[in-house]
Order: structure tokens, then C-alpha cells, then sequence
């Protein structure tokens, strides 16, 4: 081999085959990676069909309301829930029979409507009373049949405590039933009533009969 084969064959790496050297081709790029696609949702699963499970449609909107309609409201919504009725008693407070609205009497034992009615939590009595006799709050069980046996154990209740009196035009009263006043006083309010003088009680009044035993709420029920 001459000189100037030997030199220019240098400048490449040789491998050798059977028949001498021969040049080594540089090896071809390696191709890009082709980028990868975000794998597509899997539909929603649906009844099963023939062909397995089907995807569910997605719903359609619904279409607006007509001007003027009802709108719904969810429940438990405050605009779902209905007003008041009115404060008008239903049933009769003396034989608890129902009442009709257009009568001034009960037509089972003729007793008016006009009637006060006195709520205690503790212990747990519910007194109505219309007008005519008095209705008797105290301890004695001969002149306050209605409430000795619940004031039985309250000792700071007098035995004749108080009287509430409901007139015919749906006003109502109350007062101590001994002239001096109660030893354990009557409270309207959280204050104390004059002793001797008839004091009006209002619809949604508090009554007590001492300051910290036993406590009415008023309800007042009218002739209309």
C-alpha cells in the first residue's frame, strides 16, 4: 500500500474484513419520539347491551318557564314552607270540640270563642279559660282545683296565689287573689303587679307566679 493510500484511509476508523480494511459508516440518527396524546375520557357507564356497557347521554337543559309561572322552590326552602293560618282557635277550649268559623258559639256546648289560655313548660299545664268565673292559679285544692295538684311541691306558690279574669270582649286580667297582695308576689313581665288592682295581660305576655317558680305564656283569643 503507498504512502498516500495509507494517509488518506487515516482519517476514518478502519474495521478489518476478510479482504483488508475498509472505512466505518457513521451510524443513522435514531427518529424522534412521536409525542404523546392525553388518553380520551372514558364514557359514563350506562346499561349494559349487547355490546357491554353504553354511555349515558348527557341530560338536555331544561327549558326556560313561561313568563307568569309558578316558580318551584326546593324543600326547605323558606319560600316553600307556608304562611300562618291565622290565630283563630279551631277547636272549642271547653269540650274540644271543632269550631266553625263563621259561628260566635260553639254549637256542642255554646261556649264562646273569646277564651285565654295560659302555657307553663314546668310543670306542664295547659289552661284555658272564658269569661265568667275566674280562673284560680294557687296551691289549695278547694279553691284551685285546676292547678294544686301540679303546685303540690312548690311551697314558694301561695295557696290562693293569683285570678285571671277574661271579659266578654276578649280583654283579660289578672290579679292577687288576697287584697295585700301574695307573700310570693306575681310578676307580668318581670315586674311585680300592684296588690290590690287589676292588672290587663296582653297576647304574648309572661306571667309568673313568684319570680323564679313557675311562668305562663299568654295567649289571647278574641270573638272574631
Amino acid at each position: 500500500m503507498s504512502t498516500e493510500e495509507g494517509g488518506a484511509s487515516a482519517s476514518r476508523p478502519l474495521r478489518r474484513r476478510a479482504r483488508g480494511w475498509v472505512p466505518l459508516t457513521d451510524p443513522a440518527p435514531a427518529p424522534a419520539p412521536e409525542p404523546e396524546s392525553e388518553p380520551e375520557p372514558e364514557p359514563a357507564a350506562g346499561p349494559i347491551g349487547a355490546g357491554g356497557w353504553q354511555p349515558v347521554p348527557e341530560p338536555a337543559p331544561a327549558a326556560p318557564a313561561p313568563p307568569g309561572a309558578p316558580r318551584h322552590t326546593p324543600p326547605g326552602d323558606p319560600g316553600s314552607r307556608p304562611g300562618p293560618t291565622g290565630d283563630g282557635p279551631r277547636d272549642c277550649w271547653h269540650c274540644r270540640e271543632p269550631l266553625d268559623p263563621r259561628e260566635p258559639l260553639c254549637a256542642s256546648c255554646g261556649s264562646p270563642r273569646t277564651h285565654v289560655l295560659l302555657l307553663c313548660d314546668s310543670p306542664c299545664l295547659e289552661l284555658a279559660q272564658g269569661p265568667g268565673a275566674p280562673l284560680n292559679l294557687g296551691r289549695d285544692p278547694d279553691w284551685s282545683p285546676r292547678t294544686a295538684a301540679a303546685f303540690t311541691e312548690l311551697l314558694r306558690i301561695s295557696r290562693r296565689h293569683a285570678t285571671v279574669t277574661v271579659e266578654a270582649d276578649g280583654s283579660a286580667w289578672v290579679e292577687e287573689a288576697a287584697a295585700s297582695g301574695s307573700l310570693n308576689h306575681t310578676y307580668l313581665n318581670g315586674a311585680r303587679i300592684t296588690p290590690g288592682l287589676r292588672t290587663p295581660l296582653r297576647d304574648g305576655d309572661e306571667l309568673r307566679l313568684g319570680l323564679r317558680v313557675v311562668g305562663f305564656s299568654v295567649r289571647l283569643y278574641g270573638p272574631g
